[in-house]
């Protein structure tokens, strides 16, 4: 996909939103495990498969067709070439978690997070 976008003589604002949809797919891809990456990675590939309508937008803007970047999103996660590793998992947790303790309202539900967050498996 990368190699097409390249070839063409596009504007240079089609050339931003192509690079947003590069960036995602690049993003989704990743195995690195840091905490930073996998944030970046679990929020591509919801913006990547929730369809919404920044996507839509972006994808038109690019150039591409909603439909076909979708497809080719779910075929890559489908053949098992996009997965969460175990540790990119846990730091998508973690997150959750955590910004679930952030919402809290009493000590009793922060305690309650706190000892789930603590269960998290962070180990590289």
């Amino acid at each position: 996909m990368a190699a097409d976008v390249i070839k063409n003589k596009n504007s240079p604002e089609q050339r931003l939103f192509q690079a947003i949809v590069l960036q995602a797919f690049e993003d989704a891809m990743t195995t690195q495990g840091t905490k930073q990456e996998s944030y970046l990675k679990k929020e591509a590939h919801d913006w990547l498969l929730d369809r919404n309508k920044s996507f839509e937008f972006i994808c038109w803007n690019a150039g591409f067709d909603p439909d076909v970047i979708s497809s080719k999103y779910c075929k890559l996660v489908k053949d098992g070439k996009i997965k969460f590793t175990e540790l990119q998992r846990s730091w998508v947790k973690y997150r959750g978690l955590y910004q679930d303790y952030r919402k809290a309202k009493t000590s009793s539900e922060r305690k309650e997070i706190m000892e789930k967050i603590v269960e998290v498996n962070l180990k590289r």
